[in-house]
């Protein structure tokens, strides 16, 4: 049987790490978004819908019943307190999927955590790594791709570790400054080097 080796990815909001786990996926790697996985939990039909709307109210809603990420998001990221009841709600129940999806899989598996160290989440990966760039640059990717104010984004941002911690704490660091050829190249050499980590991991289990 094909063994896992697990990959945790991570970076700010506008570092590129959805272009990184694009570019795994081209190369054969299995990938996970959480960020997907709480947008499917958070549809009517989802296992955290009913525990968000009676935690943060109806007024969340749209006209078609369905949350409002971004009305949803002005209330979270008003206040640590408002912040932290929403992951405890929704949390296990994400990384209960991710785990279920990772227990599926086989080869190289990358999941883009996006708090990745904040929740302390390192410890089900074999190798974490961080994605970075310049705050000014990520700060005009997200104005430029999101509807979110200057202040809004700048607001989610601070919500996470710098760029600095995460450098500190990941196995890999990748800068992204705006070069994309580039860094399409960094992420292809990584995965390679997964490849040969994962038969290193392989052969010393004695498979």
């Amino acid at each position: 049987m094909e063994r896992r080796f697990l990959v945790g990815l991570t970076g700010g909001m506008g570092s590129g790490k959805t272009e990184a786990l694009r570019q795994f996926s081209a190369l054969g790697a299995v990938t996970i978004s959480l960020d997907e996985i709480a947008r499917a939990q958070a549809l009517p039909n989802g296992r955290a819908f009913s525990k968000i709307v009676r935690a943060f109210g109806l007024g969340i809603l749209d006209e078609a019943g369905h949350i409002d990420r971004r009305k949803l998001a002005r209330q979270v990221f008003s206040s640590s307190a408002a912040r932290k009841r929403l992951e405890n709600l929704t949390h296990p129940l994400i990384l209960k999927e991710m785990r279920r999806l990772m227990s599926q899989s086989s080869g190289i598996v990358v999941a883009d955590v996006p708090l990745l160290f904040e929740g302390g989440h390192e410890k089900y990966f074999d190798a974490t790594m961080a994605i970075l760039a310049p705050i000014s640059l990520r700060l005009f990717r997200v104005s430029k791709r999101d509807s979110f104010s200057l202040s809004e984004i700048k607001k989610r941002m601070s919500s996470q570790i710098s760029d600095k911690e995460r450098k500190k704490r990941a196995d890999i660091a990748i800068n992204n400054e705006g070069n994309l050829i580039g860094f399409r190249r960094k992420v292809a050499e990584y995965y390679q080097a997964f490849c040969l980590m994962a038969k290193a991991k392989i052969g010393s289990s004695g498979e």
